[in-house]
């Protein structure tokens, strides 16, 4: 049989939020901090995105608002919601970003002036919107662990979710299906699998936990948060076909003077199976999910215990997923300078 393998490789982040208390008051309209807007130095401008929440008990049909740096106004606009905005509602509005002189992060502030023409109510009627200047809008890697297993007769909505990510998103998405307990287990996994024993058990970029049959809106908010760097990875077998040697090059597209930055290298195989392997399914027959997605579907059709089910996205090794390997990239980082390492992954077979 030929399989496929698979190397991914994850940089981790993290993102914090606040909240305000309000009052409600006829036009007052409360804008939120926005996420990181990436502009490229060459760009007059990029659309970016920023919820408003209405704290009126009336009706808002248009605001008025300006966008700042340094105090310095960059512009005023008028918005116009395409249907009105009800009370206590929200809505997510687009603004125009212009490119800072040369690269790096800072702050535009966005205040709505006026809502339904008169002076806006809201105590706190501004908002940061987080800006990086780079030199080109690097794409955001999206990855999906599955904790699973063969004998988890509710994993089938797991297994559905992956497959209708990848069908849906090809090659934008990157799955690692993470088998406890069976004949997929993956060793090098287990001390991050033991935190949470619950299966299925599925998180996006390792800060969404998904819960449905589906995650195509999720996937597309984790796309659309963006990352400062581009990551491409190559891989290649030895001689033996024993060892395999993988360089990930990292293209940061910003200049950074610190690297807070840790890897984790994954390697997975598509298609494995066998005759004697079963995968039990509790869905079987559990027509209220039916027309959810056509791979769902597929495990309300199927029996209790399905034989010779394909596996995808499976790990077969992996590295730094507990504690990421750090100190790989140096400090101060260049745009636009290619990072490279090496590693290998030792005396790889294949289980199926």
């Amino acid at each position: 049989m030929l399989h496929r393998f698979y190397l991914h490789f994850m940089m981790l982040v993290a993102v914090f939020s606040s909240t305000v208390s309000v009052k409600a008051q006829d036009n007052s309209l409360i804008p939120a901090a926005g996420q990181k807007i990436y502009v490229p130095l060459s760009a007059k401008s990029v659309k970016g995105k920023m919820t408003v929440s209405s704290y009126s008990r009336n009706t808002i049909n248009n605001f008025d608002y300006t966008l700042s740096f340094n105090g310095k106004e960059l512009y005023s606009k008028h918005y116009v919601f395409p249907e009105p905005l009800g009370g206590y509602d929200n809505a997510i509005v687009e603004i125009d970003v212009p490119p800072y002189t040369e690269l790096g992060e800072d702050n535009l502030l966005f205040t709505i002036t006026k809502v339904n023409g008169e002076r806006n109510n809201a105590t706190i009627g501004y908002a940061n919107v987080p800006r990086v200047t780079v030199t080109k809008v690097p794409k955001r890697k999206v990855v999906v662990e599955e904790y699973t297993g063969m004998w988890c007769g509710y994993c089938p909505r797991g297994i559905a979710l992956m497959e209708n990510l990848a069908h849906t998103f090809g090659d934008e998405f990157i799955g690692i299906a993470v088998h406890t307990y069976d004949a997929l287990h993956c060793l090098d996994y287990s001390e991050k699998a033991s935190e949470d024993r619950s299966r299925p058990l599925l998180w996006m970029n390792r800060s969404r936990k998904l819960t449905y049959i589906v995650a195509a809106d999720e996937f597309k908010a984790e796309q659309a948060a963006g990352a400062d760097m581009d990551i491409e990875v190559s891989a290649m077998w030895d001689k033996e076909k024993n060892n395999i040697t993988v360089t990930p090059n990292v293209i940061f597209r910003v200049n950074r003077e610190e690297a807070p930055y840790g890897f984790a290298y994954v390697l997975t195989e598509d298609g494995m199976s066998n005759p004697r392997w079963y995968q039990n399914n509790n869905h079987k027959g559990d027509i209220q999910y039916r027309g959810v997605s056509k791979e769902f579907d597929y495990f309300i059709d199927a029996p209790g215990e399905i034989y010779n089910l394909e596996n995808n996205f499976v790990a077969i090794a992996a590295e730094g997923v507990k504690t990421a390997k750090a100190d790989l990239l140096k400090a101060p980082i260049k745009a636009d300078e290619v990072l490279s390492h090496t590693y290998v992954f030792k005396n790889i077979k294949s289980q199926g």
